[in-house]
């Protein structure tokens, strides 16, 4: 026997096991992503288009700047069967659109739907152990000192004149605008009112963005941070992708700068003496449950966590408004009637807007229900469980709901839960469940701030409409990117004129 010969027959026998292997775990991996957690034998529902060992990790990539409507067109298709998506090293994500569910996880067994541990780790350099990154007695120590500050009087009455102030200086930038006859992106100068808003109610500091011509870096930094955060519950290698694109070191600088701008503001109020209004005062006086201050790096927490959640809301609402507003004229039209006829054609008040504007209100909740602020929630299981459908999840594995497919869902809204329409909240008896409505999440983790960030939406929109006409540029064209929440991908160019 030759050595050609020999090694040959050496190698046709190794091939043949690998060849073998090879078909054994693809055919073990047909339906799953390879290393991925929280498997079940279930039949279940898939999105369709799965790869050995990759799972659902290809068709999440192609729908990424979609995939609010691929959730919504998912559940149409399927009659709003929960679906199971996989992605590799991760934990089987189990998604459903139905209220009852969404009540089981956010309610009936709260302690079983954590944050979670994944969640935590891709979101801890930017929250930490802020309330909305932590389960247990963290949260509810936080939840608790949050909920007595939001009912100190004068904090109320801080956030209250904050608005007011705030709205004059972003009539004052539109109207530097229209002296210029140029175009604009209204709904960064939305994210720069809210930014400027919720800086100077959580630190009692104006940060005066909506008049300068540069977007300040800490806006640029927290901007980036969210977006690429976004990007890791999808890339379970997120790490080494970071690294090797050079994005680690950046994160890292915005991290630092958005830390340094906080720990600034904390060094300033400890040398000067605080105020008695802000987010950032009251904390600072307030002793936790074990008798202590809590130390800066946990205000920078609490702090970054309650701007984060205040600008995101507010800015991404108003913009959806404005542009609903420019397709739908009808809309419009009887929202300016409501106004004059509250105010007898002067300028509404703060209070007039507060407490007799329901047609304003309708506006803002139906914005909110077709374009909710944050789209998607995900929650992990910390034990077996069986959702109210039969769908069994297994300890580890995720759940997760899409807000804006919920707010498009027919069974929930009835024929008509595509169309923008604000009289719907004015023809019903009682207001729906927070489960059919989850905007502000529900259960014991419901938003505290949902009355501060909607009545700042109605307010600024209101005095916005009333003072100044404005026309979308291509309208059709504007969508939402991928991001922690639902944000405009190119902005929303208008062109304004005054109204009055």
């Amino acid at each position: 026997m030759t050595g050609s010969t020999q090694r040959s027959g050496y190698l046709l026998p190794a091939i043949a096991g690998a060849t073998a292997a090879a078909g054994i775990l693809t055919y073990l991996y047909r339906n799953e992503a390879i290393c991925s957690t929280g498997k079940t034998d279930q039949k279940i529902a898939r999105v369709g288009g799965d790869v050995p060992f990759f799972g659902d990790l290809f068709t999440a990539l192609a729908r990424l700047d979609t995939v609010q409507d691929f959730y919504a067109d998912t559940f149409e298709k399927t009659g709003n069967a929960t679906f199971v998506f996989k992605i590799p090293f991760s934990p089987n994500n189990y998604v459903f659109n139905n209220p009852e569910i969404l009540e089981f996880v956010l309610k009936t067994h709260f302690s079983v739907f954590d944050k979670g541990t994944r969640s935590y780790d891709l979101m801890y350099d930017l929250l930490g152990n802020g309330i909305f990154n932590v389960d247990g007695e963290a949260w509810r120590t936080q939840r608790k000192l949050a909920a007595n500050i939001f009912n100190v009087k004068n904090f109320k009455d801080h956030v209250d004149s904050v608005f007011v102030d705030q709205e004059l200086a972003f009539s004052r930038a539109v109207e530097l605008h229209i002296e210029a006859s140029r175009e604009f992106d209204v709904a960064d100068l939305f994210y720069r009112l809210s930014f400027d808003t919720f800086a100077q109610i959580a630190f009692g500091v104006n940060m005066n963005s909506m008049l300068s011509h540069e977007c300040i870096d800490i806006m640029k930094a927290l901007d980036a941070v969210q977006k690429r955060i976004a990007h890791r519950f999808i890339d379970a290698f997120w790490r080494t992708t970071e690294y090797i694109t050079g994005e680690s070191k950046v994160h890292k600088r915005e991290i630092q700068l958005i830390r340094d701008f906080v720990q600034a503001i904390i060094q300033k109020n400890r040398v000067s003496g605080v105020s008695e209004n802000d987010l950032l005062s009251l904390l600072m006086k307030i002793d936790d449950q074990l008798g202590k201050v809590p130390s800066d790096d946990e205000l920078i927490y609490y702090v970054l966590n309650f701007l984060i959640a205040g600008r995101e809301s507010t800015a991404a609402s108003l913009g959806w408004s404005v542009l609903l507003l420019s397709k739908y004229p009808r809309v419009l039209d009887s929202l300016l009637k409501e106004i004059n006829s509250t105010s007898n054609g002067e300028r509404p008040t703060y209070e007039q807007i507060k407490n007799g504007m329901p047609y304003a209100k309708a506006v803002m909740r139906e914005t909110m229900r077709l374009y909710p602020p944050v789209p998607l929630n995900i929650k992990q299981a910390n034990t077996d469980i069986t959702l109210p459908d039969g769908t069994f999840v297994p300890k580890g594995a995720s759940v997760s709901w899409s807000v804006y497919a919920m707010g498009r869902t027919e069974e929930i809204w009835g024929p008509d839960a595509k169309e923008y329409r604000p009289e719907r909240w004015l023809e019903m008896n009682k207001q729906p469940s927070p489960y059919n409505y989850p905007v502000f999440q529900a259960g014991p983790r419901v938003c505290l701030g949902q009355q501060m960030a909607e009545l700042q939406v109605v307010y600024m929109l209101v005095q916005f409409v009333r003072n100044f006409k404005f026309e979308v540029v291509d309208p059709d064209s504007v969508t939402y990117t991928y991001s922690l929440t639902l944000r405009m991908k190119n902005g929303l160019k208008v062109r304004c004129q005054p109204r009055i």
